[in-house]
């Protein structure tokens, strides 16, 4: 007759160990690559914001786009002009908030309301999720 080889409880248990020691040595860093991640696709929507704004600004005799609402923002932004196609498909989300919303100037950037906020009278384009991104 013969023996089917089986693992032992034992030997699972060691093997559970190991998976466990190397989750827990892998696990931080496959969540800083997300972090970093996200931070790449922040920057790339701000650096394409902030181009295609400077693009529509040169367009518009130095007017922003219209800021009364974000719907009017995102019209101005994303509807084909008379002299270029539209200036962005469509405003891209905050990786960091899921959200593609901007408002325009009252409290500083970084309270989290929208995706993104402009101020109207700088011009700078900037996340809306923390503080710290704020700055980039």
């Amino acid at each position: 007759m013969r023996r089917k080889n089986r693992l032992s409880y034992v030997e699972i248990l060691i093997m559970a160990g190991i998976l466990a020691v190397v989750t827990i040595r892998v696990g931080p860093q496959v969540t800083e690559a997300s972090t970093e991640t996200k931070i790449s696709r922040l920057v790339d929507a701000l650096e394409t914001m902030r181009a295609n704004l400077d693009v529509y600004l040169a367009e518009h005799g130095n007017c922003f786009p219209p800021t009364d609402s974000f719907e009017s923002f995102e019209a101005a932004m994303t509807t084909k002009a008379e002299r270029s196609c539209p200036y962005v498909r469509k405003i891209p989300a905050n990786p960091f908030n899921n959200l593609n919303t901007v408002r325009f100037d009252d409290e500083p950037a970084g309270a989290g309301k929208a995706g993104w906020r402009l101020d109207t009278e700088t011009g700078l384009f900037q996340a809306d999720n923390d503080a710290e991104y704020a700055a980039l």
